[in-house]
């Protein structure tokens, strides 16, 4: 039976953050049941197959109530099998974490939260047009243990214009003193369709972000957070993003939802990302898929190539197509990459500079 992963794109958010450029819909919770019911027959529509991670993503997946839960938990159940370690996330605020939510979730199967933080800083919260605060996030925290979730991710975001080095520190430590198993990585970016996009933010420079980057890196090894990928860090073995490795390593991944993505394992496709879009299409037709591409084998292996050099297990010196090995080797002689055992790996000079990297190789 095939093994594959599910992603649910839940858009709904109280407010939309400054530097927010997803697929959200705010002001719109009288759309939540109607989009609930979409779901479901987008899940009869793709029924099959053996599931080994959920993940809901958003938006604010945990704004939808018990009922929403129910519905959806049971239609993903009568429609695939799980396999017996399956990781179920689901993405959080932490001003839409209270006891009945946390008690519910863990009794529905979730046992994976991924809390967004983003920062212990309320100066820097309040730049980032945050719902919650320090406090919030500490409560929020604390609820998920109490009620028995011991698989938590912290998102922590850094490179806030004039953010000092001590800043930063500061809230790197705060944050790893929580002891979450995992942390997420972010560097604010300024996107399209953004509000700091729209007010022509300015960022650091990068050479101050590389700085702190390997500043970071360096602090949460001091707490005993290991990399294995170039945002990603965990406290030990099996707290690794088991969904996003499916990702990176290539696998079939299911995406449910308005402006979600999914993978079959040669065609990548997407569905329609404007809301009222999704809802008519499903209505009429069960699917939403608005544009799909089937990727060529060059393109696969160049993919697995691409996302390897992301983890820090690398990849075989094998996978490297023959009319890129000169460039990589050149690469390897900068101290960018290096061999090891036969496996081709980024070093951290090489990470700071990976996705420049990455588009000369494309």
């Amino acid at each position: 039976m095939n093994t594959l992963s599910l992603y649910f794109h839940i858009p709904f958010c109280r407010r939309k953050c400054l530097f927010c450029s997803f697929v959200i819909a705010v002001g719109q919770d009288h759309r939540r049941e109607e989009y609930v019911k979409a779901l479901v027959d987008e899940i009869k529509n793709n029924k099959g197959g053996r599931i080994e991670t959920i993940y809901f993503g958003g938006g604010t997946p945990s704004l939808l109530n018990e009922n929403h839960f129910d519905i959806l938990m049971k239609a993903i159940r009568e429609n695939f099998s799980f396999q017996n370690d399956i990781e179920i996330t689901i993405e959080a605020n932490p001003e839409s974490m209270d006891c009945s939510k946390a008690k519910f979730l863990k009794a529905q199967g979730f046992n994976r939260v991924s809390l967004g933080v983003q920062s212990m800083d309320d100066l820097y919260l309040k730049f980032l047009g945050r719902g919650h605060d320090e406090l919030m996030a500490r409560e929020a925290y604390r609820i998920l243990r109490e009620e028995g979730f011991n698989n938590i991710n912290l998102d922590l975001m850094y490179g806030f214009p004039g953010q000092s080095r001590e800043e930063l520190e500061d809230d790197v430590r705060n944050i790893s003193q929580l002891g979450a198993e995992h942390l997420s990585l972010y560097s604010l970016t300024i996107e399209p369709n953004s509000r700091f996009f729209i007010n022509q933010m300015k960022l650091d420079d990068d050479e101050i972000l590389a700085e702190r980057y390997l500043m970071i890196a360096r602090i949460l090894n001091e707490y005993g957070y290991k990399q294995y990928e170039v945002s990603n860090f965990s406290k030990a073995p099996g707290f690794e993003s088991m969904h996003n490795k499916n990702y990176w390593l290539g696998g079939p991944y299911l995406g449910l939802g308005a402006g979600a993505h999914g993978f079959t394992g040669r065609r990548r496709y997407w569905n329609t990302s404007r809301i009222q879009d999704y809802l008519e299409r499903i209505t009429k037709t069960k699917d939403a898929v608005e544009g799909y591409e089937d990727l060529t084998d060059a393109q696969l292996i160049m993919e697995k190539v691409l996302f390897g050099l992301r983890m820090n297990e690398g990849i075989a010196w094998e996978l490297v197509p023959l009319p890129k090995q000169k460039l990589i080797q050149s690469w390897i002689k900068d101290r960018f990459l290096m061999l090891e055992n036969g496996n081709l790996k980024t070093t951290d000079r090489g990470r700071l500079v990976l996705d420049e990297l990455s588009a000369r190789l494309i």
